[in-house]
């Protein structure tokens, strides 16, 4: 039986409420406040989850949504 790397990545997603002045104002305060540790994404919330297989030369094979 062969060894293989796999790769899985997941994008989760979370939405919080913010008090702005503008669009750009809600951004900079949202980046703030995660790196401050108070919006915090929760794992629960995955959107999407994909596989994919690193090949002898190192390059990762199509990516398969699972």
């Amino acid at each position: 039986m062969k060894k293989y790397r796999v790769v899985i990545e997941e994008t989760i997603s979370e939405e919080f409420e913010i008090e702005a002045t503008s669009e750009e104002d809600a951004v900079e305060k949202a980046i703030r406040e995660y790196n401050a540790g108070n919006f915090v994404v929760s794992s629960d919330n995955v959107e999407q989850r994909q596989i994919s297989v690193v090949d002898e030369d190192g390059e990762l094979t199509d990516w398969i949504a699972f």
